[in-house]
């Protein structure tokens, strides 16, 4: 498992192009913690199993080589990788054309989406999901696709291809995301949504979900405040609400 992991550390480190100095920058560890991890000589504490996930954008049982079958016949994890995410239609998804790849790269090196998401949440209680950016050969260079569950919302061809562009296309992104956030909901965010509400006030949730009120329960409501106030951002009498309901 050891030397599995450290291989598989390396493998996806490679495909992102990072160098061990730069995996180690966005983790807040040595490179000679990356490097012990790659050749086999230790593991990485379980604490930053997560973060490793994130930053190398992979699942945990794909990072940790648990994957229960495969997807192709070659041993390939990029290619077993894309198989599995080209499965399942996301809840927002952008489409490029190649002459903007540059131009987003460059943009995805700010904090230009990450003060979006902030700003949408603070405003909304909403979370924007995380994107998936494809380039595309069937679009035109500098042309924007924006899909939520493969529904087209919105399909536009830029004049230029910089950053400003990348910040015209994450603005996009965000206002489309508020405005079909009903539809974009599903059960997954709603764990998240309320797995951060019960570490930041955990009796809220005591023996109300999952053992009173199932996710599900807690989408239906979500989409009914959404639909009448456009916000869910008071969540703590929304979910006591619900409480209120079901012992009526």
């Amino acid at each position: 498992m050891q030397q599995q992991l450290g291989e598989n550390i390396s493998k996806f480190r490679r495909e992102r192009n990072m160098t061990q100095d730069e995996f180690a920058l966005r983790l807040g560890v040595t490179p000679q913690a990356v490097s012990k991890w790659e050749r086999g000589n230790s593991l990485p504490d379980i604490t930053l199993a997560a973060e490793i996930c994130r930053v190398l954008e992979v699942r945990a049982d794909t990072l940790f080589g648990l994957e229960a079958e495969p997807f192709c016949e070659r041993e390939d994890f990029a290619i077993q990788r894309e198989i599995r995410q080209n499965l399942i239609a996301e809840p927002l998804r952008i489409e490029i054309g190649y002459g903007l790849v540059t131009c987003f790269t460059d943009g995805l090196k700010t904090d230009y989406l990450d003060q979006c998401r902030k700003r949408l949440a603070a405003e909304t209680g909403m979370l924007l999901p995380i994107l998936r950016i494809l380039d595309e050969e069937c679009l035109q260079d500098t042309e924007v696709r924006i899909l939520s569950y493969d529904r087209i919302l919105l399909q536009k061809t830029f004049e230029n291809a910089d950053l400003q562009t990348y910040h015209a296309v994450i603005d996009e992104t965000v206002r489309l995301c508020r405005e079909n956030y009903g539809s974009l909901l599903n059960k997954q965010i709603v764990k998240t949504l309320l797995n951060n509400l019960h570490e930041q006030y955990p009796g809220i949730l005591d023996g109300l979900v999952p053992d009173k009120a199932g996710y599900y329960r807690v989408l239906e409501e979500l989409r009914k405040r959404i639909a009448e106030k456009g916000n869910i951002r008071d969540l703590i009498h929304i979910m006591e609400e619900i409480e209120t309901a079901l012992d009526s």
